[in-house]
């Protein structure tokens, strides 16, 4: 390496000792040589002194101009640690804290919504209460707009491997936090609106995987094994995805051990929230022998007993006690993925009867499995998955209820009850994907009615036949208590990645829904309603190519 003149005379402080000495005498002895007499000179040395003292400069003079010419090895600098970085990561957003990776996502949408009937909903449909009936001005009025709600933004970091343990922590948000109408009862919808936001531990060497915090429940259908950011969700553009998907979004504890590459086992333990209905049909009078329904069972921040008909827990805090837990079982043979779960429940409420004051307890059970079969590798994929048992209705994308008040315990009644999805995924050519799914949720009835001849008929709990349905087929006329039987739907519909480069990813996608809601006979029938949801959907991915 040449030296600039620059560099070169900032290097003269590290020559020896011994050269830096000549140098300084040398230019003194020119100096002299220069500014003195010739006179002055003989009065201090002799002619010969003054030659060899002229030799030893230009000597000295030499060896400065052969210093110069040689080049001088650079200064040794500290060099900091340095990361290697993936090949995935060159194509993504990564950037590096001290020893963490950090890996931006999300994606900025515009929806455009348009319903048949109006739910008076967002980018997330209701599929079950806000279907309205023909005595609803709702049903006859259409639904239009657009919006940005549901982009996203995330964040992966990647802390420092230590051996064989791989800690990682994950945050995701959209912009659907509800407000005043905020609940856990499905996902978090509360300001500011976590969708996920959790951290863990992966010890590689033993196959096991620790996690804490918010994400996809357990019970959600997964592509391969039980990790995570794997989930096999509907592709639909619904926020609410699609009727017949069983899935929560909750904060838990999962502990996974997996065996080798094809088995799997995990359990978690999750936030609970206990979906109940609570429906009365008539009065009984003072005195009677007829029970009343004096059970507390969710709280708004006071203190909130429910003995009117038809009420709505959809803004209130259950008294739930402890989480509910879900042990599961991954296959992964070398085609396709198999799994199945079991999912345990406890139900509390308060019996708030004068003189008796105490809480009653009850369970439920589920049983689910979910598979993917890859007819046509990379293509065509098929998959399944339900969910049956009682007190589930909560895991369904219908929010049909788990429970329903009884007026002899005083205490909350499971709701037997079942969710069932199928779906074909198509995908011809690299960059378009379709899709057509069918979904069906139902529930049970579960009623107590009385009969006196004097006080004539009182009824509670879930689908009695005492229901008043004569009011749901003409508009602004009669009463329509409606208890959901089923919800059935079906979905068609596709993306296409239509711009793929250096500025990340542009897709467009549209979906087609259709459903049906069928309530339980009461008083006047059983007359059903429907909907027709078409929702388009333009996405860009700046941080994916």
């Amino acid at each position: 390496m040449t030296l600039t003149s620059a560099e070169q005379h900032s290097s003269l402080p590290r020559l020896s000792g011994r050269v830096r000495r000549t140098a300084v005498a040398a230019a003194v002895a020119t100096a002299l040589g220069v500014f003195l007499a010739p006179n002055a000179m003989s009065q201090t040395a002799t002619q010969s002194d003054v030659q060899n003292l002229q030799q030893e400069i230009d000597k000295l003079q030499r060896e400065l101009e052969r210093m110069k010419t040689q080049p001088v090895p650079a200064p040794t600098v500290a060099q900091e640690p340095s990361h290697t970085v993936p090949e995935a990561a060159k194509t993504a957003p990564v950037f590096y804290a001290g020893p963490v990776r950090v890996t931006l996502g999300g994606f900025v949408e515009l929806m455009a919504i348009d319903r048949n009937r109006n739910e008076s909903a967002d980018w997330a449909s209701n599929f079950n209460g806000s279907i309205p009936y023909p005595n609803s001005h709702e049903y006859n009025i259409s639904e239009f707009h657009l919006t940005e709600r549901q982009s996203r933004i995330s964040a992966l970091v990647d802390g420092p491997d230590t051996g064989a343990i791989h800690p990682e922590a994950y945050v995701e948000t959209d912009f659907g936090g509800a407000g005043g109408t905020a609940n856990n009862n499905e996902s978090s919808s509360f300001s500011p609106r976590v969708r996920h936001f959790y951290a863990d531990i992966n010890d590689k060497d033993n196959g096991m995987f620790f996690l804490f915090g918010q994400t996809w429940s357990m019970v959600t259908a997964q592509k391969v094994g039980l990790g995570v950011r794997n989930e096999n969700i509907p592709q639909t553009i619904d926020g609410q995805y699609v009727p017949g998907f069983s899935w929560l979004r909750v904060a838990q504890i999962r502990f996974v051990e997996k065996f080798n590459d094809a088995f799997s086992v995990g359990v978690s333990l999750e936030n609970p929230a206990e979906q109940v209905t609570s429906n009365t049909f008539g009065s009984p009078p003072a005195g009677s022998t007829i029970p009343a329904l004096a059970t507390s069972f969710n709280n708004p921040g006071a203190t909130n007993s429910f003995t009117a008909a038809n009420n709505s827990t959809a803004t209130n805090i259950t008294t739930d006690y402890v989480p509910d837990v879900i042990l599961k079982a991954a296959l992964d043979p070398g085609w396709g993925h198999y799994e199945a779960f079991v999912l345990n429940r406890w139900f509390r409420a308060r019996d708030i009867t004068a003189g008796d004051q105490h809480n009653v307890t009850s369970t439920g059970q589920g049983y689910g499995a979910n598979i993917i079969l890859p007819l046509v590798p990379k293509m065509l994929d098929f998959q399944g998955g339900i969910l049956a048992g009682k007190g589930v209705g909560r895991y369904g994308s219908a929010q049909l209820p788990d429970v329903t008040s009884n007026p002899n315990t005083l205490g909350l009644t499971p709701l037997r009850g079942l969710q069932a999805l199928l779906g074909l995924t198509f995908r011809p050519v690299d960059r378009v994907t379709t899709f057509v799914y069918a979904g069906k949720e139902m529930v049970d009835k579960q009623y107590w009615n009385f009969n006196t001849a004097k006080l004539g008929n009182y009824g509670y709990g879930y689908g009695d036949p005492l229901a008043v349905n004569t009011g749901c087929e003409t508009e602004a006329v009669g009463t329509c208590a409606a208890n959901t039987s089923q919800i059935i739907s079906g979905t068609v519909g596709g993306w296409w990645k239509f711009y793929q480069g250096s500025l990340g990813n542009a897709q467009i996608g549209l979906t087609d829904t259709y459903i049906k809601r069928e309530i339980f006979s009461g008083v006047g029938g059983d007359p059903n309603t429907n909907i027709n949801i078409l929702l388009v959907s333009f996405r860009y991915y700046p941080f994916q190519k």
